[in-house]
């Protein structure tokens, strides 16, 4: 059975661009891959990019009713490796098929992605790979306001922080990766 890994880190913390170093040095050794993202992603219509590298490549964007794609598509491809970023994003039924890829076609997946929205709550995605077994890489930053290690996210909206609603917003500018001392300040200050 091929390894499931999900690399996981808060907004900023350089997932894109670990994802494709990985890429590049999976490419200078001759290996194949394919990259998925979800259609849910809108911010880069079928590109893996990086602004800390200032680079990107070519993703199959897949939606949460494009069952079997990712599977027809290692079937027919036979990568030696699958990436996926953004993997917070992914319906549970594209994470399964993801599972199912790994252990049915022995194919490893490298997956990036958040762990929990600015709700402070699991993403879908991100939970069920962690379901899958997925085993959990961490991609450490620091928060934003104080020296600890990040592990949430606030949305800022005009200067104001943002408690609840869809917890897929993409975007970056109106985020702070944060640790969950100051999460917990900034959300529930009167506990």
């Amino acid at each position: 059975m091929a390894k499931r890994k999900l690399f996981h880190g808060t907004m900023n913390a350089s997932k894109s661009a670990q994802l494709l170093m990985q890429a590049y040095n999976f490419e200078r050794q001759g290996k194949t891959f394919l990259i998925f993202q979800p259609k849910k992603n809108t911010r880069n219509n079928g590109k893996v990019k990086s602004r800390a590298l200032n680079d990107e490549r070519d993703a199959l964007a897949i939606g949460d009713d494009e069952l079997m794609t990712m599977l027809m598509m290692a079937r027919f491809h036979q990568p030696d490796f699958i990436f996926v970023d953004e993997i917070q994003f992914m319906s549970k039924k594209n994470v399964d098929e993801l599972a199912f890829i790994s252990t049915h076609l022995d194919i490893p997946i490298f997956a990036y992605g958040l762990l929990i929205s600015y709700t402070g709550e699991l993403f879908e995605g991100s939970k069920r790979a962690i379901e899958c077994g997925f085993s959990l890489q961490e991609l450490k930053m620091q928060c934003d306001f104080c020296s600890n290690k990040s592990t949430h996210h606030l949305l800022y909206d005009n200067g104001e922080i943002v408690l609840d609603g869809e917890p897929i917003h993409v975007g970056d500018e109106e985020y702070k990766s944060v640790c969950y001392d100051c999460f917990r300040d900034k959300t529930n200050p009167q506990l």
